[in-house]
């Protein structure tokens, strides 16, 4: 016993042990003064813990090159991250800095841990291909985070994870095809394949170095301590890295119980059918995609991209509602806000909060959803949740998440839509494909009328053919039987000026300013004259599309329990204005936007 603690000891505290620990110390509090640009250093407990035991597993290698040259390969691609943060323009304090670099080195730590335990056993020897992967997985994180930033300019978020989780195959080829040259990916190609190379021969290299030998007890106590530093510095909300898979976590988590829920809301509801008698009738609610209101000639715009709504909008029984915005810039959060009882403002579990088609099945609606858009994604989102109670279903688009390519265009489900049967009392969701990136591929030929090479080109056509859909849309549904009222709004918008698309973590207001727009049958405006005022008094209020729920219930005169007033543009409380309304799940205020009052 005591000759092993004198082996430890005589391997461990040498005079390159504590020229190292102190060469490795000093740079990560260099480190931290740089990266935060400040002169506060903190955390200088774990860091020297951390470096305490970096510094024993340097000494079980004998402080080999070769071995330094392996663990700056897989620890360099995770420190990186730091500056790519720093680039993208965003605050990181020195608190962020200490608890990523502790967990950098931690977690680099665990994969050397790994390979001494593959050389020192030879039943652990499987480990060893083992720890190459991890080191290779470490670099292709950090190059898609790199490469992230090479084409946004912004540093990857929760809303940027679950996007591309709810991301098929084709919008990944579209995403890489909008963003990045040839020349780009060749060389991040070329980058990826030189690190395996280098790993690998690294790698291999690594078995010639001379391990220390080292009491097993000893070993076992500084991999426990290590997994204890790697658990502590990534539950830290300081911790940018974890905190991002987390809040990722999180948000699934919510989604998965809003699914397993589906069964107990409506039980909750219970029934909704005291309605008046004359509240029968149709209403058709009709969802676009990713149109920005700036480039709808209705709008002002100068190209004259939406004629049809340009000669209605004045019509009787037609409102046009000048200051509109979307809750979010992607199309599940938007979706799961605007279509359920959770919004921006509440502080409703989302699981419990019940949907609009739940809502109108309770008071006795039929529920259709007809959509051109895939019905299931990579995850199970509430949108398709939601979409999946209704009690007819048409998906004209078939591929079931392999692509957002369809066969057909936004005007076949016109077809669709008169094809239906007479219904009494219904609530039909429509969602459009809408104006949906790549652009070229949302209209046809026809439609082609600005011919230049320029996005916004292509973005104005796919605008005049959607304006055409909903003028063929719009003739169909007033002609149902019981017809009584069509909304239109759009889930978010783009970007297309700045070429930024939707992406969050790129935010501008473009991305949030969007249509939205009612027609009410004259039948429906003599029954309820005092909700028709009251949206035309409206129609220059500040909204956000997460009220959608509230005011649709309002229109259709559903008596449900909880329904909030002071949300619904058909409201007489309906008070809110741009410094109280937000976008962005309540991180932007209104008042922000420069085109605000």
């Amino acid at each position: 016993m005591i000759k092993n603690k004198l082996l430890l000891m005589k391997n461990i505290f040498t005079k390159q042990f504590r020229h190292f620990f102190l060469i490795l110390f000093a740079v990560l509090l260099i480190l931290q003064l740089l990266g935060s640009g400040t002169f506060i250093i903190t955390k200088t407990k774990q860091l020297l813990f951390t470096v305490f035991i970096t510094s024993c597993l340097t000494s079980i290698f004998s402080y080999s090159r070769i071995y330094f040259y392996n663990y700056l390969l897989a620890l360099l691609p995770l420190l990186s991250l730091l500056f790519c943060k720093t680039a993208a323009g965003e605050v990181i304090t020195s608190v962020n800095i200490a608890y990523y670099s502790i967990f950098s080195l931690s977690f680099t730590n665990i994969i050397f841990f790994l390979y001494y335990y593959s050389t020192a056993y030879k039943t652990l020897r499987l480990l060893s291909p083992v720890v190459l992967l991890l080191q290779i997985c470490t670099f292709l994180l950090s190059t898609a985070v790199w490469g992230y930033y090479t084409s946004s300019q912004s540093f990857p978020t929760a809303t940027t994870i679950l996007a591309l989780l709810q991301t098929n195959v084709s919008e990944s080829y579209e995403y890489l095809q909008t963003n990045f040259t040839g020349q780009t990916l060749l060389l991040f190609l070329f980058l990826v394949l030189v690190y395996l190379v280098f790993s690998l021969l690294l790698h291999l290299r690594l078995k010639s170095c001379r391990i220390n030998n080292m009491p097993p007890v000893a070993i076992a106590v500084f991999v426990l301590l290590n997994l204890l530093t790697v658990y502590k510095s990534s539950i830290t909300p300081d911790n940018f890295f974890t905190n991002t898979l987390r809040e990722t976590r999180n948000a699934l988590a919510q989604y998965d119980n809003f699914s397993a829920q589906k069964n107990a809301r409506p039980k909750i509801l219970g029934s909704l059918k005291s309605l008046p008698k004359n509240a029968a009738g149709v209403y058709v609610l009709v969802i676009g995609e990713s149109q920005n209101k700036g480039h709808m000639s209705a709008y002002g715009y100068h190209r004259p991209t939406t004629p049809w709504l340009q000669s209605i909008k004045n019509q009787h029984g037609f409102l046009l509602f000048d200051n509109a915005y979307s809750c979010h810039s992607h199309t599940v959060p938007v979706l799961t806000y605007a279509l359920t009882a959770k919004n921006q403002y509440n502080t409703l579990p989302l699981e419990q909060a019940a949907s609009i088609i739940e809502i109108a099945q309770a008071a006795d609606f039929h529920t259709v959803w007809i959509s051109n858009q895939v019905k299931y994604g990579a995850w199970d989102t509430p949108v398709s949740v939601i979409a999946d109670q209704s009690q007819t279903q048409y998906w004209l688009n078939g591929h079931l998440g392999e692509t957002t390519q369809t066969t057909h265009f936004d005007l076949s489900l016109v077809d669709v839509l008169k094809k239906l049967p007479v219904f009494d009392k219904a609530l039909i969701v429509v969602h459009l494909m809408g104006n949906h990136g790549s652009y070229e591929e949302s209209y046809p030929h026809a439609f082609n009328r600005w011919t230049g090479k320029s996005h916004i080109d292509k973005y104005d056509n796919s605008i005049l053919y959607n304006d055409f859909v909903m003028k063929q849309l719009f003739s169909a549904v007033k002609d149902l039987p019981n017809f009584q009222g069509l909304i239109y709004f759009s889930d978010h918008a783009d970007d297309v000026d700045a070429g930024l698309g939707h992406d969050a973590s790129r935010f501008t207001f473009d991305m949030a300013r969007i249509p939205l727009y009612m027609y009410f049958s004259d039948n429906y405006i003599q029954k309820y004259p005092h909700t028709m005022a009251i949206l035309k008094k409206h129609t220059s209020a500040y909204f956000t599309n997460d009220l959608i729920f509230d005011t649709l219930i309002n229109i259709m005169q559903i008596p449900f329990p909880v329904f909030e007033e002071t949300n619904s543009l058909a409201d007489k409380n309906y008070k809110n204005t741009s410094t109280n309304l937000k976008t962005l799940y309540g991180k932007k205020s209104l008042s922000e936007d420069p085109f605000a009052d």
